[in-house]
């Protein structure tokens, strides 16, 4: 006779399997309705995460504060390049009440370092600098080597980029709530590609 343990064991992982194989596909469509958006933020292999703070509401949690310092999104409407890693994820989750993130394109990539970026003295990223720093022929090329991982944020750091990209409030308003996750039909936490459509209306 056949254990029943082993039989609720294997049903399990036979629906696990099911949802990890539903998960990427949704993920691939950016159809995060439903799913558990920390988990397929976790899984996504891009190497690079953009987060923007969206919610500026006071925490007397010592814990967040320290890692709203961490991520230097202190201020609302700030932006930051992140490797996409177990560290940064367990400092997203623990902020995302406050914070909207997901995999950042080419294109928002580009518009981020012409209009938003700021190297030391307040100047801004241009054609010359992409050559000097990093021998790509534009902007362009620049956003998408980091997007790929080719570049790496660090490595924008050490170029003598400021790490945050002050952004302004969306064009519009927010078209969701702002208290509630983006799993959930709010602007909160994990938002996959479609962190871009936010960030191209606040930049």
């Amino acid at each position: 006779m056949l254990d029943p343990n082993l039989r609720v064991y294997v049903n399990t992982h036979i629906f696990s399997t099911s949802r990890v194989r539903r998960s990427s596909s949704d993920l691939q469509r950016g159809n995060t309705a439903g799913l558990g958006g920390i988990k397929l933020a976790e899984s996504v292999k891009q190497p690079v995460i953009l987060a923007v703070r969206i919610r500026g509401t006071a925490t007397d949690n010592p814990d967040i504060r320290k890692t709203m310092e961490t991520l230097k999104l202190e201020s609302t409407f700030r932006a930051r390049l992140l490797d996409n890693g177990p560290s940064t994820m367990g400092m997203l989750r623990a902020a995302k009440n406050l914070v909207a993130w997901g995999q950042v394109n080419p294109e928002v990539m580009e518009a981020l370092l012409r209009k938003r970026a700021e190297r030391e003295g307040n100047k801004k990223l241009d054609e010359e600098f992409a050559k000097v720093f990093f021998k790509k022929e534009s902007i362009a090329d620049l956003a998408k080597s980091i997007v790929a991982g080719e570049i790496g944020v660090k490595d924008l750091w050490l170029a003598g980029v400021k790490p945050r990209f002050r952004l302004h409030p969306p064009r519009g308003g927010f078209k969701r709530s702002t208290r509630r996750a983006a799993t959930d039909g709010g602007e909160l936490g994990y938002r996959g590609e479609d962190i871009n459509r936010l960030v191209k209306r606040m930049i």
